[in-house]
């Protein structure tokens, strides 16, 4: 997760709101670890953070460059375009995040809200439509997960379509969670973690 402990330490500062001292640490952590994309991107949030537009963009934009086919990259610069009032770049990042990434529901719900912004409305609640549904599908793979774990029957079936999928993510969730309260807890902050204020 952290590419050496400059960068662990760069991103408690961040959670406790040191922001210069955060920066130094991204900085100096990027000397440890050059061109690192983890880094240049929380960077690039913490400069966010400070309402460093300049900084900002040119860490985001570096990330981009380093990593142009990740969603999440793109997500990432749309949410600082849209804090600095740059609602038409936003939605063309959150654009290029969801065709990268479909499955990304805060990207789709994200789109929706600055399409509606700009007056957009049926584009709009086809992005809630879809950010709704991969919401409910999300919720049924953490149940089937649950299930899984716990042993308990469940009686939901998911949709034809999305079943494959959802195998294989609960395969993925089960090397890395340990317990059903930590897939739970992360899957919360995937959904509330980086939201439009």
């Amino acid at each position: 997760m952290f590419a050496n402990k400059t960068h662990k330490k760069a991103e408690k500062a961040l959670k406790e709101g040191k922001l210069d001292k955060a920066i130094s640490l991204y900085t100096k952590a990027l000397k440890e670890s050059p061109n690192h994309i983890d880094i240049i991107s929380d960077r690039g949030v913490a400069y966010l953070n400070m309402n460093k537009e300049k900084e900002c963009f040119e860490d985001l934009d570096r990330a981009i460059t380093l990593q142009p086919d990740y969603g999440y990259r793109y997500a990432c610069r749309a949410f600082a375009k849209k804090n600095f009032g740059d609602l038409e770049g936003a939605i063309k990042d959150y654009e290029n995040a969801v065709e990268l990434d479909p499955s990304d529901e805060i990207g789709h719900n994200n789109l929706g809200l600055l399409l509606e912004q700009k007056g957009y409305q049926d584009e709009a609640e086809k992005r809630f439509e879809q950010a709704k549904k991969l919401s409910e599908a999300e919720d049924r793979l953490l149940d089937v997960t649950v299930t899984s774990r716990d042993s308990v029957s469940n009686t939901k079936k998911p949709e034809p379509e999305l079943e494959d999928e959802m195998t294989t993510k609960m395969k993925e969730f089960k090397k890395v969670f340990t317990s059903t309260e930590q897939l739970k807890e992360f899957l919360n902050f995937l959904k509330n973690g980086f939201k439009i204020k």
